[in-house]
């Protein structure tokens, strides 16, 4: 079935605005794949949704409120990771590992952005902290890590309350 030009530019329109590609496609009434394949063909043209999205984000929201989506999205990865590591049908010192490899890159990403955002920098130190004590219960007591792991969820809610407010 063929679509109209403006049924296109309203797909590509809610994408860039921060909609997912699947909600963007639902709400002009399209299929995923077909909103898909016009986001790589307009790329192919020199039309890239992603560069656009981007540039949206800094215009409307400024660079603040862009940088807290940042930290926001990234938090978000790693809450779903976890979650996916708790059910996960692996050796439990494998989990561990894992969830001290996390850690270190949440660490690692706060720290950096403590460099460009100062505002953030409590978050920072906290999660290092936390990395820290992950580290540490690796390597001495993996059982204790094991324990923690189902609070790891409600610790990142508490340190974001706590500190992730810009």
């Amino acid at each position: 079935m063929a679509h109209s030009q403006e049924t296109r530019d309203t797909v590509r329109r809610l994408y860039i605005e921060g909609m997912p590609l699947n909600g963007a496609a639902v709400t002009a009434g399209v299929s995923y794949d077909t909103a898909q394949d016009w986001r790589k063909k307009a790329k192919a043209r020199g039309d890239d949704w992603e560069t656009a999205r981007a540039a949206y984000r800094i215009s409307e929201q400024g660079i603040d409120d862009l940088n807290q989506q940042l930290v926001e999205d990234f938090a978000r990865q790693v809450l779903t990771t976890t979650r996916e590591l708790e059910t996960a049908t692996i050796p439990a010192g494998d989990k561990a590992v894992l969830l001290a490899q996390l850690a270190d890159a949440y660490a690692k990403f706060s720290k950096a952005f403590a460099r460009v955002n100062p505002a953030f920098s409590g978050l920072a130190v906290a999660l290092d902290t936390l990395k820290i004590i992950a580290e540490h219960l690796r390597a001495s007591d993996p059982a204790t890590l094991r324990a923690l792991q189902p609070h790891f969820e409600e610790i990142g809610v508490k340190i974001g309350e706590r500190y992730g407010q810009a």
